[in-house]
Protein backbone atom coordinates (compact mmCIF):
# COMPACT_ATOMS: atom_id res chain seq x y z
CA UNK A 1 0.00 0.00 0.00
CA UNK A 2 2.83 2.59 0.56
CA UNK A 3 4.48 2.01 -2.22
CA UNK A 4 1.08 2.54 -4.24
CA UNK A 5 0.94 5.93 -2.26
CA UNK A 6 4.33 6.69 -3.37
CA UNK A 7 3.62 6.45 -6.77
CA UNK A 8 0.42 8.48 -6.87
CA UNK A 9 2.10 11.00 -4.85
CA UNK A 10 5.35 10.93 -7.84
CA UNK A 11 2.59 11.50 -10.77
CA UNK A 12 0.17 13.60 -8.93
CA UNK A 13 -0.04 16.56 -10.95
CA UNK A 14 1.71 19.93 -9.54
CA UNK A 15 -0.28 22.59 -7.54
CA UNK A 16 0.70 26.64 -7.89
CA UNK A 17 -0.61 29.10 -5.63
CA UNK A 18 0.31 32.57 -6.51
CA UNK A 19 -1.22 35.55 -7.86
CA UNK A 20 -3.19 36.30 -11.16
CA UNK A 21 -0.57 39.19 -13.35
CA UNK A 22 -2.92 38.95 -16.51
CA UNK A 23 -6.18 37.97 -17.90
CA UNK A 24 -6.20 37.01 -21.60
CA UNK A 25 -10.04 36.30 -22.05
CA UNK A 26 -12.55 34.20 -19.87
CA UNK A 27 -10.90 31.33 -19.40
CA UNK A 28 -7.23 31.69 -19.87
CA UNK A 29 -4.56 34.06 -17.24
CA UNK A 30 -1.42 34.14 -16.16
CA UNK A 31 -0.67 33.27 -12.93
CA UNK A 32 3.01 34.46 -11.02
CA UNK A 33 4.51 32.05 -8.76
CA UNK A 34 7.43 31.30 -7.09
CA UNK A 35 7.86 28.81 -9.97
CA UNK A 36 7.67 31.91 -12.27
CA UNK A 37 4.90 33.29 -14.85
CA UNK A 38 2.47 30.28 -16.01
CA UNK A 39 0.14 30.32 -18.86
CA UNK A 40 -3.13 28.39 -17.79
CA UNK A 41 -6.13 27.07 -19.86
CA UNK A 42 -9.10 26.92 -16.99
CA UNK A 43 -10.28 23.33 -17.06
CA UNK A 44 -13.46 22.13 -18.38
CA UNK A 45 -14.83 25.79 -19.55
CA UNK A 46 -15.17 27.56 -22.89
CA UNK A 47 -15.87 31.24 -22.70
CA UNK A 48 -16.78 33.22 -25.20
CA UNK A 49 -13.90 34.58 -27.78
CA UNK A 50 -13.07 38.55 -27.24
CA UNK A 51 -14.69 39.47 -30.47
CA UNK A 52 -17.91 36.98 -29.56
CA UNK A 53 -21.11 38.43 -28.11
CA UNK A 54 -20.69 38.26 -24.04
CA UNK A 55 -17.08 37.66 -24.67
CA UNK A 56 -15.70 41.63 -22.71
CA UNK A 57 -18.21 40.52 -19.57
CA UNK A 58 -16.48 36.82 -19.20
CA UNK A 59 -13.28 38.21 -19.48
CA UNK A 60 -14.66 40.88 -16.76
CA UNK A 61 -15.75 38.31 -14.85
CA UNK A 62 -12.00 36.64 -14.28
CA UNK A 63 -10.64 40.41 -14.27
CA UNK A 64 -12.17 40.47 -10.99
CA UNK A 65 -9.58 37.45 -9.50
CA UNK A 66 -6.59 39.99 -11.19
CA UNK A 67 -3.62 40.42 -8.22
CA UNK A 68 -5.65 38.51 -5.96
CA UNK A 69 -4.13 35.15 -4.34
CA UNK A 70 -5.23 32.19 -6.32
CA UNK A 71 -3.70 28.89 -6.30
CA UNK A 72 -4.34 26.16 -9.54
CA UNK A 73 -4.63 22.71 -8.97
CA UNK A 74 -3.42 21.54 -12.77
CA UNK A 75 -4.02 18.61 -15.06
CA UNK A 76 -1.89 18.56 -17.69
CA UNK A 77 -0.54 20.70 -20.90
CA UNK A 78 -2.95 21.80 -24.17
CA UNK A 79 -1.43 21.55 -27.43
CA UNK A 80 -1.13 25.19 -27.15
CA UNK A 81 1.74 24.84 -23.99
CA UNK A 82 -0.76 26.29 -21.70
CA UNK A 83 -1.14 24.39 -18.10
CA UNK A 84 -4.65 23.04 -18.10
CA UNK A 85 -5.94 24.16 -14.18
CA UNK A 86 -8.88 24.83 -12.04
CA UNK A 87 -8.45 28.11 -10.67
CA UNK A 88 -9.12 28.35 -6.83
CA UNK A 89 -9.68 32.12 -5.16
CA UNK A 90 -10.62 32.06 -1.25
CA UNK A 91 -11.70 28.14 -1.19
CA UNK A 92 -14.18 29.08 -4.52
CA UNK A 93 -13.80 26.87 -7.96
CA UNK A 94 -13.62 29.34 -10.01
CA UNK A 95 -14.36 27.53 -13.30
CA UNK A 96 -17.34 26.26 -11.33
CA UNK A 97 -18.52 29.83 -10.52
CA UNK A 98 -18.17 30.73 -14.15
CA UNK A 99 -20.25 27.81 -15.42
CA UNK A 100 -23.01 28.39 -13.02
CA UNK A 101 -22.91 32.34 -13.62
CA UNK A 102 -23.01 32.00 -17.37
CA UNK A 103 -19.99 33.30 -18.65
CA UNK A 104 -18.76 29.79 -20.05
CA UNK A 105 -19.97 26.83 -21.39
CA UNK A 106 -19.11 23.36 -20.07
CA UNK A 107 -16.12 22.03 -22.70
CA UNK A 108 -17.60 18.79 -22.91
CA UNK A 109 -15.35 17.78 -25.57
CA UNK A 110 -12.54 17.69 -22.97
CA UNK A 111 -14.60 17.37 -19.67
CA UNK A 112 -17.05 14.17 -18.18
CA UNK A 113 -16.64 16.84 -14.82
CA UNK A 114 -21.04 16.15 -13.73
CA UNK A 115 -20.49 19.34 -11.35
CA UNK A 116 -19.68 21.62 -14.73
CA UNK A 117 -22.36 19.55 -16.63
CA UNK A 118 -24.72 20.34 -13.69
CA UNK A 119 -23.97 24.33 -13.71
CA UNK A 120 -24.34 24.49 -17.10
CA UNK A 121 -28.04 23.15 -17.21
CA UNK A 122 -29.23 25.05 -14.09
CA UNK A 123 -27.40 28.84 -15.76
CA UNK A 124 -29.69 28.23 -19.72
CA UNK A 125 -32.53 26.97 -17.46
CA UNK A 126 -32.24 30.63 -15.29
CA UNK A 127 -31.04 32.29 -18.65
CA UNK A 128 -28.18 33.58 -16.42
CA UNK A 129 -25.19 35.67 -18.32
CA UNK A 130 -24.80 34.29 -22.22
CA UNK A 131 -28.16 32.52 -21.72
CA UNK A 132 -29.88 35.40 -21.99
CA UNK A 133 -29.57 34.89 -25.17
CA UNK A 134 -31.41 31.56 -26.71
CA UNK A 135 -29.26 31.39 -29.70
CA UNK A 136 -25.96 31.62 -27.89
CA UNK A 137 -22.96 30.23 -29.85
CA UNK A 138 -21.12 27.88 -28.27
CA UNK A 139 -16.88 29.37 -28.75
CA UNK A 140 -15.86 25.92 -30.42
CA UNK A 141 -18.69 27.17 -33.13
CA UNK A 142 -18.18 30.55 -32.95
CA UNK A 143 -14.16 29.61 -33.97
CA UNK A 144 -15.24 27.00 -36.84
CA UNK A 145 -17.66 29.98 -38.09
CA UNK A 146 -14.72 32.66 -37.98
CA UNK A 147 -11.44 30.81 -38.62
CA UNK A 148 -11.52 32.04 -42.56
Amino acid sequence: MLIIGIVLLLFQSPEYTGTIIHVTDGDTFVLQCEQGSIKIRMDGIDAPEKDQPFGSESTNFMKQYLYKKSTVKTNGVDRYGRTIGTLYVDGININLLSVQKGYSWHFKKYSSDPELSSAEVQAKKEKKGLWEDPDAIAPWEWRKLNSK
